[in-house]
This record gives C-alpha cells, structure tokens and sequence, in this order.
C-alpha cells in the first residue's frame, strides 16, 4: 500500500511540474509576441503634403421629392368601382386613373350644371338677337330702351361664364374633360365617371381601393412635399418625375454660407458612390425652431440637374454645398488630420520615439470630407502618417496639456 501511495504522490507531482513548464511557455510567448508584433500605427502608409485646389463643404441630409405633385380626388363624392393603376406605374397625361360611381346627389348636380348652362347660352343667343335689331331702330325706341338691353345681355354673358367656369372645373375634377362625347353623356346619365391624371408622371401613392367610399367637394390640386396619412378625399398621388428637389434642413448658423444658385453634389444612401449634380434653387423664407433639438433652421431646396431613373421621391440623400473653392493649398488626405477643439495633428516619423512616429501640431484651413488644408506647421513635400483613429494614442492626444503628445511638443 505505501508503494502504491509513494507512486501516486510522484506522478502527481510531475505532473504539476509539467503544468508549470507549460503555463511558462505560454507567458513567455505572450511576451514574445506583445513585444516583436509589429505595430499598427508604425506600419501605416506615408502620404506627402502636396498643392492641389481644395472645396469647402457643408454637408447636409434631406430627402428627394418631386417639385411637382398632384392630389387626386373627386370633385363629387361617389364610390371606387376600379383602379386602371398600382403604385409606381407611370403614367400620362388623360391615362384613366380610377373609375366611380357617383352617388345620387353628385350626378343630379351634374345633370343641373349641365342643364343651366344650356340654358344660360340659349338666353344669351336671344338676347344678342333682341339687342341687335334694337339697335337698328335705337332712334325710334330711345337710346335709354336699348342701353337698359345690352346691360342685361352684359349680365347674362357673365352668368354663362360663370357657369361654363363651374362645369369646366367639375369635369375636370371627374376626368370628364378629354372624355369622348358618349362617355360624358354617360356620367350624367348613369353616374360612372372615369377620372384620369393630368400630367404625366409616376403614382406614388394610392390611398383606395375598389369599393372605397370617396367624400367629394375638393377638386385635384398640387401637393406640398409632404403627403402622408389617409383620408376620406384623396385617391391618390401623382408626382411629375421631370424636375425633382432635395430638401435640406439648414442651421440658422450656417445659413450665411447658402446662396441662391449655389452648385450641390448630392449623393444617394441607396447609391453611395454616384454623385449627381444639382444647385441651390430655394432658400425658405422663414426659419422654423426644431423644439427636440434645440436650434432654428431654414428649409432649403436643391435641384438635380441629372435624370435618372434611380432617383425617387423620399429616398435620403447627402448633400455637399460647395461655398468656398481655396486653390493651389497645401493639403493632406483627411484620414492623416487630427481635428480637435483648438487644435489640430498630423503624425509624423521620428525614430528618437519609442514608438518610431510623434504627433506635430499644425494649423488647418478648409475642410472637406477627403481633404484639409494646412495652413502651417508643415510645407510641400513633407510626409506624414495616415492615422489609426482606433488607437490610445488617439486618447492621450485628446486628454489636453497633460498627455503625451503635448508632452513630446514642449521637448521640442
């Protein structure tokens, strides 16, 4: 038995001497490799400040809208026998959108419309005649006689004005205006009425379906840039795609940097490396306080000047409004620029440092989101360190008098 133990109690003890050599081993290529691994921020490319011409950007987001948009509703209220379309169809000028169903009191206001101005245009004719041969024997009768006439034709002609203006609109609003003689004969009598779109464009929202009751007493009209929501009048929208905006928010502070014309590169989230270019069209009027934020901005509105079928209303989009252009500057990629409150970086060789490289103070210029001007603190041709922004030294830099950078510059 005691044998047995002496055997137990040495095997387990080289056992933890070899548990002991191998922990060893693991610490020792821990520190190998923390002290030969090549850093990252020593291995970085070398980019040279060169002279080139540089553009002042301001950068801002918005959304794409058509500047033109059509609501289409119904002059009366009725009901949604069929749809001739589906969101995103493109359409034509008089191409049939929808067809209704007037409800009793819509198609008798038709019917009536149509009726008084038939009979307003009879009146007019008699009249004309009346005055005409009037004017003939105006000595025998009295000048007073026939003037008392022509103001009462002068009258009438206005009423049937009046009356034509109204039906005009109202067929309008039914899509009745280009509709052939036998379909317009058709809505007065049975009440169906094909409403169709008045400009060309794509459909970009439809708000009903067959069935749907539609509330009359609005006529189609142009829509602002924001449609949203449903109700009891709309059918649907149709936006002319020919000339389309981006608009922007602008900060009361940057808006003296904004000018009417002023040349735009826009670029899609859903496109990102396509730029299209467009111009300042549109500075609103008056500034509007965002309450969350905290500031006051001004709408500004961006024209493309580019077609493409990509673009689409609502897509959200960049826009870089070039204000200032610096030519022939000093300029450096701006992954090499540290940019920080009061003071600005570029990280330089410099093999007396422990880690092969030191941070330089320089003084920058414009600043776009490729390039920064320098402005002092290195000259045409000098080579700095493209900067690792995921690095510590990033923080000792950012920490202020006291970090190491700061400390690296006093020496010099």
């Amino acid at each position: 038995m005691a044998s047995k133990a002496l055997k137990a109690r040495g095997f387990t003890r080289r056992r933890m001497v070899l548990a002991g050599v191998g922990l060893l081993a693991l610490v020792l290529a821990a520190v190998s490799w923390s002290l030969l691994r090549p850093d990252p921020q020593s291995t970085s490319k070398l980019f040279k400040v060169q002279k080139k011409n540089i553009a002042q950007t301001l950068q801002l987001s918005g959304k794409i809208f058509p500047e033109k948009t059509m609501v289409i509703t119904a002059q009366q209220s009725g009901r949604i026998v069929s749809l001739n379309v589906k969101e995103g169809a493109k359409v034509e000028a008089n191409d049939p959108l929808f067809t209704m169903q007037l409800e009793a009191a819509g198609q008798t206001e038709l019917t009536d419309l149509r009726a008084r101005v038939r009979a307003l245009d009879h009146e007019v004719g008699s009249a004309s005649k009346l005055v005409k041969n009037k004017s003939l024997v105006k000595e025998l009768i009295g000048v007073d006689q026939v003037a008392r006439e022509e103001s009462d034709l002068q009258k009438l002609r206005l009423e049937l004005a009046s009356a034509r203006e109204r039906l005009q609109i109202m067929e309008a609003n039914l899509g009745l205006t280009q509709a052939q003689a036998q379909a317009r004969q058709s809505a007065a009598s049975t009440g169906v009425v094909y409403v169709r779109s008045p400009i060309q464009g794509i459909v970009t929202l439809v708000d009903k379906r067959p069935g749907d009751f539609v509330l009359g007493g609005a006529g189609m009209g142009s829509a602002g840039s924001d449609i949203g929501g449903s109700n009891d009048r709309m059918v649907m929208v149709v936006a002319d795609m020919s000339n389309l905006q981006v608009r922007i928010k602008v900060m009361e502070a940057d808006l003296r940097y904004v000018k009417q014309g002023l040349p735009v590169k826009v670029r899609l989230d859903a496109y990102p490396d396509v730029a299209y270019d467009g111009h300042v069209e549109q500075i609103g009027g008056q500034g509007r306080a965002d309450s969350k934020a905290g500031y006051t901005y001004f709408d500004v509105y961006v024209g493309i000047n580019q077609k493409d079928a990509r673009l689409l209303p609502e897509m959200n989009a960049t826009v870089d409004l070039i204000f200032a252009e610096q030519e022939n500057a000093l300029t450096l990629p701006a992954s090499c620029v540290l940019i920080l409150p009061g003071q600005s970086y570029v990280r330089v060789q410099d093999t007396k440092q422990p880690k092969g490289f030191r941070y330089q103070p320089v003084q920058t210029g414009a600043i776009n989101p490729t390039d920064v001007q320098i402005l002092a603190g290195l000259k045409e041709g000098d080579e700095v360190m493209e900067i690792d922004f995921s690095s510590p030294q990033i923080f000792e830099v950012a920490e202020g008098p006291g970090s190491a950078a700061k400390k690296e510059t006093a020496k010099q």
